[in-house]
């Protein structure tokens, strides 16, 4: 998934992402955190309102879902000095049902717990698409 936000100039609001893990993908630097689910596809749905369950709505108008044991792996990009525009990329993995990755209904931050396997999914998502500049 790819998303692009800005507030709205009426209001203060920045966006306030720990830079406690960062990565440069095609020279632009990314926050990002890993984590697993055991049903990634019942936990986008929990806020009817929210990008994931419109993301699952129009996943669900071509015959498509999210999986249900999943990793992920969530990367943001904050281009202007105000912290108020973001670029997200959200890049998952279905899970094997036998996987030695952890999954619990709130989330695992695999950062903490499997940082091995937390390294691994961020150089799959990193491998797997391309970020040019203009």
């Amino acid at each position: 998934m790819v998303q692009f936000e800005h507030f709205f100039p009426t209001n203060k609001y920045t966006y306030d992402y720990p830079a406690s893990r960062n990565t440069d993908i095609g020279g632009l630097q990314f926050i990002y955190d890993v984590k697993s689910w055991p049903d990634y596809a019942a936990m986008q749905i929990e806020d009817p309102a929210s990008d994931g369950a419109a993301f699952s709505r129009l996943l669900a108008q071509h015959n498509l879902a999210f999986p249900k044991k999943t990793a992920r792996v969530r990367m943001v990009h904050l281009p202007t000095p105000d912290r108020r525009t973001e670029l997200m990329i959200i890049y998952g993995e279905a899970l094997a049902e036998n996987s030695a990755v952890p999954v619990r209904k709130d989330g695992v931050v695999l950062d903490k717990e499997l940082p091995d396997s937390a390294r691994t999914f961020l150089e799959n998502a990193r491998r797997n698409f391309k970020v040019n500049r203009k």
